[in-house]
Parts: structure tokens; C-alpha cells; sequence
């Protein structure tokens, strides 16, 4: 697979934090041997073991009913995009996919303190929700001090690092 179809409108770094199989495979949709995305943790009615990025971009998980990704389907065509043609976040538990402003920002990498100036910009570029800046603050100090090159890297506590227009964001979970 080269990293020309390793391109995604909002999954900046695929080659390094998607969830992609260690050998070629059979692409469980075209059946072409490549570089396929690991599809064992995909939600939907249908199951298949891996997609190649041609199959993924192509939106062939709409027919199957499986979706990598979860959002709140407003009915755009990014919302489709991201639910169907994204690879999935690389994530411990079933993380939405967030929404800013009623835009779907683009999923970046799994964050470290290098990723942000200082632990008030990393609090500040928090997306609230059922939780408060106040009640994150710890998570500051189990950031990895050093940038990560690829999801393998991160730890129990993954913060996934969002970009929309010149700003950052950022949503966390566990194992």
C-alpha cells in the first residue's frame, strides 16, 4: 500500500494510527492482497476481517452495514464519510468521533505533551462534554513526554488529538 492511498479527508496519519494489519491480506471486500486495515473491531450487522483503503474510500462498508467509526449523524456527507470511508480511531473503548460547532474536525494522532505548548493550552483544547477541565487536569501527567510515531506507542490513557480550520481539540479514553 503506498501513501498515496493512505489519504483520508479526516484521518491525517492512517500509516501510523490506524489499525492496520501486520502483513499483506486479502482484502475481505475485493480480495486484493495489500496492506489492509485490521476490520475485526468494526460495529455493524455484517463482519469481515480487513478492508483495503481503495475499498474503504470507495464507501463499500455502506452495503455491508458496517461502520469503523461512530458520530452523530447529522445527515452531511462528512458524517457519512467519517461513519463509512474512515479508517476507525484508534481507540481502547467505542470513542465517538466529535463534533465542533457542527463540524467534524480531523483526527490527527494520539497526543503527547509535545503536541501542545503548555498544560493550560492541552486544557484548553479539552472538548467538554459530561466532563469538565477541572475533572481532566490529571491527565496531563500521564501524557507521554515525547511526540509518538505510531498508536503502538501510546498508553493506558490515549488522548486523540483533533484539528478544525487553525485550532486543536482533543477527546481521551482508556483501557
Amino acid at each position: 500500500m503506498n501513501k498515496d492511498n493512505m489519504e483520508f479527508e479526516y484521518f491525517k496519519y492512517p500509516e501510523k494510527f490506524a489499525f492496520l494489519a501486520d502483513e499483506p491480506m486479502s482484502c475481505s471486500v475485493c480480495n486484493d492482497a495489500s496492506i489492509c486495515f485490521d476490520a475485526g473491531g468494526y460495529s455493524g450487522i455484517n463482519e469481515i476481517d480487513c478492508i483495503c483503503s481503495k475499498c474503504l474510500k470507495a464507501g463499500k462498508l455502506i452495503e455491508l452495514e458496517i461502520e469503523p467509526n461512530m458520530i452523530f449523524d447529522d445527515g452531511s456527507d462528512a458524517a457519512n464519510t467519517i461513519t463509512y470511508k474512515t479508517p476507525a480511531l484508534p481507540t481502547w473503548q467505542d470513542t465517538v468521533w466529535p463534533t465542533i460547532d457542527g463540524q467534524q474536525p480531523i483526527f490527527v494522532c494520539i497526543a503527547s505533551k509535545q503536541d501542545f505548548s503548555d498544560k493550560q493550552e492541552f486544557l484548553d483544547c479539552f472538548i467538554e462534554d459530561d466532563q469538565k477541565k477541572e475533572d481532566i487536569e490529571w491527565i496531563w501527567d500521564s501524557l507521554p513526554d515525547k511526540k509518538l510515531n505510531h498508536y503502538q506507542e501510546a498508553g493506558d490513557i490515549s488522548v486523540y488529538l483533533f484539528s478544525l480550520g487553525n485550532k486543536i481539540y482533543w477527546v481521551w479514553d482508556a483501557n
